[in-house]
């Protein structure tokens, strides 16, 4: 049987499909007027090349499909939410509990959409409030009152009169969403912030996991387990997934990935470089594991949760390159799959960084994509002269050269600080490039950071997809505390840890999952303040309520914490779903001379040089640069000064000479 692992990107949607022993990648235009038409689109590549014909025949042999994807992320990021209206306690509608006004007013809650209450509000209170709302647009409202957690009868009871006016069968009918049930945490913004993000993007994210379940049931007849990608790392079904739980989960299974090819090679550290055709993403492992941070801007809205340490900016294939003053500029605009950089042909007429390295020769026009699409080098040429040589008063290969060099900047940029902000050196930490163009700037990057040595991974194109693919069913829980760690400590804590480890029990039994052969993970965080935290972890196999007050109590013994404020309890439970082996490549293939191509490394001009196809390279191969590989998986340019090896599991790696 087959699992499939779909991850929508903004501009290419990939798909790995495994038997457990072999493996099949494949990628597809992502269709943001319909996320499901490319997620169906994957299915229909599969049952082609498997030769099942018919998707419907191919799902027969499917046990497991997960999709993570960036629709949530996108939604967030081009402003295109439902309309939220917020009732919050009166003074803070412009904070929103905060010191200065909140960034999300006016942006992801219109002004003028938040009302204050009182601090007894009365029904009339509450309705005249949802009334004014309602008669602005609003299609959602979020309460979000201050110091509401851990007790959030005030909250309840504004829930229960305004679905007591409007009850859910009737058109008038608005859903409502509590800030306490969002993030249960105390601190008051940041249950304000999780509630409208969810809010906000609820419906489209909706639309599309919907749609995907319905058609794959009635138009294919299938009837197995979809499964959706969370931003913690691990999936869970439709029925338990929040919107803000699928923030930017495509890219952050790369990350996993990347831990898990750091574990293959015996790393600490490595930093994820993923470059798509819009943004480029990095991420950091740190001792063999992602690193979260607690608190800080997600999305760049603050909250004080844990969340994946991911730092983007808005530079990739589909960049449009532009002179701005005098200068090369690339992005923020993308052309995206469609029209797409003018070297495809689709109408596309701007400049874009594909159209630049087109330019240089670092890709082969007729093996782009696998051979799915062939490139025009002429339309490449008279776009980079048109936008970008002409008002330079350069030639077209030096402009194509500084489009390069300035994404090779940005990226650097971007690289460079995550190196920082993950407290891990450059000069000891390798670069794991991935992506459609992770590998095409792997060497550059490295080079200018003082990185020592540069992954380029053969699922490299699908490696988010990878990072799925080895992903457990993880149910996270969290709940704010307010107490010191003493002797007494076990016994406040025990209904909070039975309340967590029930629902947990429940929720994976609703999906399916047997509790009894699941993971349990309790993390304690200490601190006196939510900035200044320290944290302690306990693995209990028995997940009985005095067993795990046990396990917490030697985890804080040993961390030595005792008398220190507790913030917050986390639960993660994970429950394995199908397998995944990387393997190791032992197959030969026979290996061609190599071709030769004119390509621009430097300044100084055109050099020819050594183009090898990475399908006919084999376990062992060493290629020194200057030096092109160009593959349906795989295309790397090799500078001067770096070395190509195929390791063992038939991946890239590139050393410094």
């Amino acid at each position: 049987m087959f699992t499939v692992d779909i991850d929508t990107g903004g501009t290419m949607t990939d798909a790995l499909v495994s038997d457990g022993a072999r493996r099949h990648a494949f990628k597809v235009d992502t269709t943001p007027h319909d996320y499901t038409v490319s997620f169906l689109a994957c299915l229909q590549e599969a049952a082609s090349a498997l030769g099942d014909g018919s998707v419907e025949r191919f799902l027969r042999d499917v046990s497991l499909i997960r999709w993570s994807s960036t629709i949530t992320t996108n939604v967030l990021g081009e402003r295109r939410g439902s309309k939220v209206g917020l009732l919050v306690s009166e003074g803070h509608e412009e904070d929103l509990y905060g010191k200065s006004r909140s960034p999300i007013v006016g942006e992801l809650v219109p002004d003028g959409a938040i009302i204050g209450l009182p601090a007894r509000p009365s029904a009339t209170d509450v309705l005249s409030g949802v009334k004014e709302l309602l008669e602005a647009g609003v299609r959602r409202i979020c309460v979000c009152l201050s110091d509401a957690f851990p007790d959030n009868a005030a909250e309840s009871a504004i829930k229960a009169v305004v679905e007591d006016q409007y009850p859910d069968h009737i058109i008038g009918a608005v859903p409502v969403l509590l800030g306490s049930e969002m993030a249960a945490l105390r601190h008051d913004q940041t249950r304000a912030h999780y509630s409208v993000m969810n809010a906000y993007t609820h419906a489209q994210l909706a639309n599309s996991l919907f749609k995907a379940e319905d058609l794959l049931r009635d138009d294919h007849g299938w009837n197995g387990t979809l499964l959706i990608g969370h931003t913690n790392g691990g999936v869970a079904r439709i029925g338990k997934t929040k919107a803000v739980d699928t923030i930017e989960s495509g890219p952050v299974f790369g990350t996993f990935g990347g831990a898990h090819m750091a574990h293959v090679y015996g790393l600490r550290n490595a930093v994820c470089f993923d470059v798509g055709g819009t943004t480029t993403k990095a991420s950091v492992v740190r001792d063999g594991a992602p690193v979260y941070q607690r608190g800080g801007e997600l999305m760049g809205v603050p909250v004080r949760t844990s969340f994946a340490m991911l730092r983007s900016a808005v530079v990739g294939g589909g960049s449009v390159a532009r002179v701005r003053r005098g200068s090369v500029g690339l992005g923020p605009e993308s052309m995206g799959a469609a029209p797409g950089p003018a070297c495809y042909g689709l109408a596309g007429d701007q400049a874009t960084l594909t159209d630049a390295l087109l330019v240089l020769g670092y890709l082969d026009p007729a093996n782009f994509l696998g051979g799915r699409r062939t490139l025009r080098a002429d339309l490449a040429a008279a776009a980079i002269e048109k936008h970008v040589a002409r008002p330079l008063g350069v030639s077209i290969d030096v402009a194509a050269l500084s489009v390069r060099d300035e994404a090779v900047a940005m990226m650097a940029e971007l690289v460079g600080n995550i190196l920082y902000e993950g407290r891990i050196d450059a000069a000891e930490t390798p670069l794991f490039a991935f992506g459609g163009n992770g590998p095409m700037f792997a060497a550059f990057v490295a080079e200018k950071l003082g990185m020592p040595a540069a992954y380029a991974f053969n699922l490299g194109p699908v490696f988010s997809a990878f990072g799925s693919a080895i992903s457990d069913v993880v149910h996270s829980y969290e709940r704010g505390l307010d107490l010191i760690w003493d002797d007494h400590a076990g016994k406040f804590l025990t209904p909070t840890v039975q309340a967590m480890r029930t629902q947990a029990a429940r929720d994976l039994r609703g999906e399916g999952f047997d509790p009894v052969q699941a993971r349990y993970t309790w993390e304690l965080d200490f601190g006196p303040t939510e900035s200044e935290i320290t944290t302690v972890r306990a693995e209990s196999a028995d997940p009985q309520t005095e067993a795990v007050i046990s396990a917490l109590a030697r985890a804080v013994d040993h961390a030595r914490q005792s008398s220190q404020p507790l913030i917050a309890l986390r639960l993660a439970t994970r429950h394995a779903v199908g397998s995944f082996d990387i393997g190791r490549r032992t197959d030969r293939v026979a290996t061609q001379h190599p071709g030769q191509r004119e390509v621009r490394f430097t300044a100084s001009a055109r050099e020819r040089v050594a183009v090898h196809r990475w399908e006919e390279l084999n376990v062992g191969s060493v290629i020194d640069g200057p030096a092109i590989v160009n593959g349906a998986t795989l295309t790397c340019p090799v500078p001067a000064g770096w070395r190509l090896g195929v390791d063992e599991y038939g991946n890239a790696q590139l050393q410094r000479i």
